[in-house]
């Protein structure tokens, strides 16, 4: 009588299923890590942001704030009478000095006459002593004549220092009350995203560990 040899019903190409159950399933393959380009990048925004809006916020402090408690004044320029030397838009930084001392060459700043609101930059032309005084005859550096006016040379005065070129303009437009709510506003919304975004994604790879 013929005779016939079982086989496993469930064998895989010469391996059974304990030898398969005992290697186990294959492996997804792992998850690649994350990559921080992403998270460095935010970190230098975040950085950028600071130190821009600190910038800012020193110039407004340096245009407002400095003058009250330290011995200058800092000025924007909104015209080119002195242009090419102190550009339209520049911020310029003036020490006080006594009027005696302040030389034919130097830029001064003063109240026009007529014109008490009006602060003038200027550079000293000419001075001049008479019967009633000395006077400053000053002339801006684009303009082709003197100023038709003299400055009493009485006091103290100011006199520039050095200047900033171009911040003048954001520092002006940022002196009035929205713009520096925004100035307050802006930055903190960037700092609160990125750091949302962090939190999220570690997070994210709390839940997916």
């Amino acid at each position: 009588m013929a005779r016939y040899e079982l086989t496993p019903a469930l064998e895989v190409k010469g391996q059974s299923m304990d030898d398969a159950n005992a290697r186990g399933t294959p492996m997804e393959p792992a998850e690649a890590p994350p990559r921080p380009q992403r998270r460095w990048i935010l970190r230098v925004i975040s950085l950028l942001t600071l130190a821009g809006a600190a910038v800012i916020v020193i110039g407004l402090l340096a245009l407002t704030v400095g003058p009250k408690i330290f011995p200058y004044q800092a000025l924007v320029v909104r015209s080119g009478s002195m242009s090419p030397t102190i550009p339209t838009g520049s911020v310029v930084f003036y020490h006080k000095v006594s009027a005696d001392q302040v030389k034919v060459g130097q830029i001064i700043a003063f109240a026009r006459p007529g014109q008490a609101n009006e602060r003038v930059t200027h550079r000293v032309y000419k001075i001049t002593k008479g019967p009633t005084g000395t006077y400053f005859t000053t002339k801006g550096d684009a303009n082709g004549s003197p100023d038709d006016w003299q400055v009493p040379a009485v006091g103290t005065g100011w006199v520039a220092g050095f200047h900033v070129p171009v911040v003048g303009y954001v520092l002006a437009d940022l002196q009035s009350t929205t713009a520096r709510l925004l100035l307050l506003l802006i930055p903190a919304f960037g700092l609160g995203f990125i750091t949302l975004t962090e939190i999220w994604r570690d997070r994210g790879k709390s839940a997916g560990a």
